[in-house]
């Protein structure tokens, strides 16, 4: 008899061990989702440019000046200076010419603050040399060494979204942008849409083609038949184009907020692991329960 009760205890003590950790462990995990979800990722934001958003070109107070047959893609705007020359010859597409109006005005208050978000962002994902020339880089956030001057000048940049077409990229530099005769080049679906250059003081470009959203602090000078996919937005400066094609029309999401968001809208993160850690920590209540009570019937 006394056998028989040993074994019948041990046969239970079999299949309901199991049990008794599973719960708990499983809740466990799934607490942990919690903190796992809201811990910060190091991948970089998105810059909400707010109303600059429409904008494939935009100075500061001075004045927007063509040569040639320019063509552009988005509106073009001057705030508070009021002088556009050169349109016509150069064409203005999928947007309006805005001179020191209201429009140009707000676009202008949301550059700032565009432009302060890409240059606080981070953690930096790495510190590059000074000319991005031949360098393939994945998304992140990247500054030159010591915030210095950044050139792409010898042979192209080639920015790999590793199959993500939201992966964001942005360049930080407290001193100029010149592209050289060098160009930027999208690999594994990046898009010229989350490509932002955070220009410090000037940016000239005379690549072939670029790509990405320029937001310098002062001036930007664009070469000779250049094709920019994105934005030139100069915030303290003239903006001077020769013969080129700006093309931001594949960037105009609806014209959002009076003032950027701080990063990229959708659900947060905290929202996505708050029910899964709930649901967990319940998970856990009862398998301890379960195990509790299953102990008291095994020690009978």
């Amino acid at each position: 008899m006394t056998t028989n009760n040993w074994q019948t205890g041990w046969d239970r003590a079999r299949f309901e061990l199991p049990l008794h950790w599973f719960c708990p462990l499983l809740g466990m995990g799934m607490v942990a989702t919690i903190f796992m979800s809201a811990m910060p990722v190091s991948a970089a934001t998105t810059v909400n440019l707010g109303r600059s958003t429409s904008f494939a070109v935009l100075a500061g107070p001075a004045s927007v000046t063509n040569t040639g047959p320019t063509t552009v893609l988005g509106s073009l705007g001057v705030y508070p200076g009021s002088a556009v020359t050169g349109f016509p010859p150069g064409t203005v597409s999928d947007g309006t010419i805005h001179a020191a109006d209201g429009v140009a005005a707000g676009a202008q208050t949301d550059l700032i603050t565009a432009y302060n978000q890409a240059a606080a962002e981070g953690p930096i994902t790495a510190t590059e040399p000074a000319n991005l020339s031949g360098l393939t880089l994945t998304p992140g956030v990247y500054q030159t060494s010591s915030d210095g001057a950044l050139s792409i000048s010898g042979g192209a940049l080639t920015l790999n979204g590793e199959g993500n077409p939201n992966a964001v990229f942005i360049f930080q530099t407290g001193s100029s942008l010149i592209t050289g005769t060098s160009s930027v080049i999208l690999t594994g679906g990046a898009s010229a849409c989350n490509v932002f250059w955070q220009v410090g003081s000037s940016a000239t470009l005379d690549g072939a083609t670029f790509a990405g959203t320029v937001m310098a602090m002062t001036s930007i000078t664009v070469g000779s038949a250049v094709t920019v996919d994105g934005r030139i937005l100069a915030r303290n400066g003239d903006v001077t184009l020769i013969d080129d094609h700006i093309d931001a029309s594949a960037c105009f999401p609806a014209v959002s907020s009076l003032v950027p968001d701080t990063g990229a809208a959708g659900t947060s993160q905290i929202a996505i692991g708050l029910p899964l850690g709930l649901g967990g920590l319940a998970l856990l209540i009862a398998g301890v329960s379960v195990a509790a009570v299953s102990r008291r019937r095994l020690a009978r």
